[in-house]
Order: structure tokens, then sequence, then C-alpha cells
């Protein structure tokens, strides 16, 4: 027979680990909470409004709104034109040298600029303009073509042939089956919405 203090023991022990895995979930929690408002407080210390100039003249030159392509940049580099991408993109639009920059320099005759040369903004807001208009043209008869150019731009024309609607006038986002381009094309919209609604006089 178990003395009458050994029980009480093991029973203290068990509540005394099931109160440490409590306090670390909830540290953990806090810490997931607090991570996530660390994204949003840098969001709202971005200044959205650089490069207005540029991003205009290259929207005009490409028939893209002014609005997209700065929701475009947002998502991308937070207006940082000498950011960097895990695969290689290179700033404010963060353009592919291998992809987007190496149609565009074939197509124009043009050398392939370097990685350095494609921080500057009104280059890299200029191929990355040309490349999403080309992709609003072939998506032009959906009522969601900027949807599937995003989805495009992101990942590429083949999956965005996959994802377009059966209709042209059927929803797009809900089709993407990779989470991440979903969320991407998700969150650009709802910033183009805004920088919309923001414009209104």
């Amino acid at each position: 027979m178990v003395p009458e203090s050994d029980a009480v023991m093991r029973r203290c022990g068990r509540w005394c680990s099931l109160g440490i895995r409590l306090a670390a979930l909830l540290v953990l929690a806090i810490l997931c909470l607090t991570g996530l408002e660390q994204l949003a407080l840098r969001d709202l210390l971005v200044d959205d409004t650089r490069f207005s100039g540029e991003i205009a003249a290259a929207a005009a030159r490409h028939g893209l709104p002014p609005a997209l392509v700065r929701a475009v940049v947002f998502q991308e580099s937070r207006f940082d034109p000498a950011a960097r991408g895990s695969k290689g993109e290179v700033g404010l639009m963060q353009v592919l040298p291998r992809g987007a920059v190496a149609d565009w320099s074939r197509i124009h005759k043009h050398p392939v600029p370097s990685a350095a040369a494609l921080c500057d903004p009104e280059l890299n807001l200029e191929i990355g303009c040309w490349y999403l208009a080309r992709a609003v043209a072939k998506w032009r008869n959906y009522s969601q073509r900027y949807e599937l150019a995003l989805a495009q731009y992101n990942a590429g024309g083949s999956r965005a042939e996959q994802w377009k609607p059966a209709r042209l006038d059927g929803g797009v986002i809900d089709r993407i089956t990779i989470a991440s381009t979903r969320e991407y094309v998700d969150k650009i919209m709802k910033r183009y919405r805004k920088y919309l609604d923001e414009s209104k006089p």
C-alpha cells in the first residue's frame, strides 16, 4: 500500500507538470501574437508614398493602374529598392534576373542588367511593370484579370493557367491551390482597393 504522503506527492507532481506545460503554451502563444503584432507594426512604419512619381510614370507607360503597382511594390519589397529575395529576386518589384529580367532583355535587345543595376527604382519598375502588364494583357478578357495576372507574376504562367475560372466572370482567389500565392494575391488586391479608396476625392 502506497503511503498517503506519496500519493499526494504524485498528484502534486502531475499538477505541477501540467502547470508548467500550460505556462509554456501561454508563453508560446504570447510570442506568436507578439511576432504578428511586430509584422503589423513593421507594415505601419512603411512609407508607401516613396517613389510615387516613378511608380506613376512606369504604370502609365504600361497601361497599369498606379495603385496596383504600388500595392505590388508594398507586398514585394516594402518600398526597399535594395531588397533581395531568397530565390534571387531584386529590388522594388522583386524581379528575377533569370525570369522577367531575361525576358525583358531579350525582347528589348538589351544586355541583362546586373543585380546592382536592378536596385535602381526606375529600371526595376520599368521591368516589373512591363512583366506585369504582359500578364494583365493575357488575362484581359477575364473580370478578375488582375488576380490572374498577380498569380502569374508570383507563381508563373502555367500555374495561372490551371487556376483560371471556367467562366470569364468567375472568381480566381479560391481556385489558387498554393497557399502562399493565394495569400499574395489576396493581400495585394485588398491593398489595391485600399489605395483606390484613399485616392477618391
